[in-house]
């Protein structure tokens, strides 16, 4: 998939989402999950995931350039699936707007 295809307006989503009605209130809910996922992580997993990504930033150089086609056009892929999703996430708070 064209890189211009995958290109997505952030600014037109910061838009939306600060102009939206819904804003707080999605905002308030949010909080709430993070707060609550946090709340669910041990200090064990917190460190865990700060020494994972010490050693990915320490051995990245050695693997930056080992990635394969497939996974190259799989992440392509899954980009486009995401691009997707939010242009039809931006296009239910247009509808809203209007």
């Amino acid at each position: 998939m064209a890189n211009k295809e995958q290109k997505f307006d952030w600014e037109e989503l910061k838009d939306i989402w600060v102009n939206s009605a819904q804003t707080k209130k999605i905002h308030i809910q949010m909080s709430g999950l993070l707060d609550e996922l946090k709340g669910k992580v041990s200090q064990f997993e917190k460190d865990s995931i700060k020494s994972d990504i010490a050693t990915l930033k320490t051995h990245w150089v050695q693997f930056k350039g080992m990635t394969s086609q497939f996974e190259k056009d799989s992440i392509n892929k899954d980009m486009a699936r995401i691009t997707t999703l939010l242009r039809k996430f931006l296009n239910l708070f247009k509808r809203d707007k209007e």
